[in-house]
């Protein structure tokens, strides 16, 4: 092809379109794939930065809940992290006179009594086979009774089937779970739990252990209740104050009070017709929920 005829058939002008066409597509080659891997890069970046403030943030969140609310970490982990325990609930004031005893002792130490720590709560589960009806929220209520007497925080765990067993009758059997254990309330009869035998309507106490400061508390425990006691108290007229008084007077040896011979303490040994907490009993509780923070 001549070059007259070359121009006469626009061939410089399609070359031109074609060779533009070509470097364009070129270009946009370049363009999609400089882009592709800038914004990879940038999207990297752009994940990698959210999720650190993303993980910032949340951990900035849990910092200032636990700084707000030092509780809701475990005793020896606010330790752990410089916070100091705090107890969970308010002492209360007492004032009076009355007789009261604990269950134990420190070691060396006969004023001060073991306790359960009042910077950890105490998860008590009902079994509420052999209750007479209502008595699982006659036992929650009284539980409640003993916040206020304490300054300890009882917290309803849920219900549960596991059986009761005793060592003795202020020390039930098993530590299974130490300090995650919760507390065992249940109604038996003497064939199943020996220590309901002859007059005895309930019983109650807790497990002691030594721990790393020293100090001897209360970390699990129990109250048993006579089914078949409880059972016909249910059928009298002042019945449900009758089991309101003995649940109370076994929440009482659960969190550390002794049998006393004061006929106006609701811990005297005998049931002498008393429905409520005495003064002394009132201070006694009080002393217990008085305990160190582990």
């Amino acid at each position: 092809m001549t070059r007259w005829t070359d121009r006469l058939t626009f061939g410089p002008a399609r070359r031109r379109r074609r060779t533009e066409r070509q470097l364009r597509a070129l270009d946009r080659q370049y363009a999609e794939w400089a882009h592709g891997a800038t914004s990879g890069r940038q999207r990297g970046r752009s994940v990698d930065r959210t999720a650190w403030v993303s993980f910032g943030v949340t951990i900035a969140a849990c910092v200032g809940m636990v700084v707000a609310v030092p509780s809701l970490l475990p005793g020896p982990v606010r330790g752990l992290v410089g916070l100091a325990p705090d107890r969970l609930g308010e002492r209360p004031e007492v004032s009076g006179s009355g007789t009261f005893a604990f269950l134990d002792h420190q070691p060396g130490n006969p004023s001060a009594p073991v306790a359960y720590d009042p910077c950890e709560m105490l998860r008590v589960r009902i079994n509420p086979e052999g209750a007479p009806e209502g008595g699982p929220d006659l036992v929650r209520r009284a539980m409640v009774e003993v916040e206020d007497a304490t300054g300890l925080i009882l917290r309803y765990d849920g219900s549960t089937d596991e059986r009761p067993k005793w060592d003795s009758v202020f020390v039930p059997s098993g530590l299974a779970g130490g300090r995650a254990k919760p507390v065992l309330v249940a109604w038996a009869d003497d064939d199943e739990v020996p220590e309901l035998a002859d007059e005895v309507a309930g019983i109650g106490g807790s497990i002691a252990v030594a721990e790393a400061d020293g100090v001897v508390r209360y970390v699990t425990g129990g109250v048993t209740l006579d089914a078949d006691d409880f059972e016909e108290m249910a059928s009298r007229p002042d019945g449900e104050a009758e089991m309101r008084a003995i649940v109370l007077h076994e929440l009482g040896h659960l969190v550390g009070l002794a049998h006393v011979e004061d006929p106006r303490e609701l811990m005297n040994g005998d049931n002498v017709g008393l429905r409520d907490f005495g003064t002394g009993d009132r201070l006694g509780l009080a002393a217990l929920g008085g305990g160190s923070c582990g």
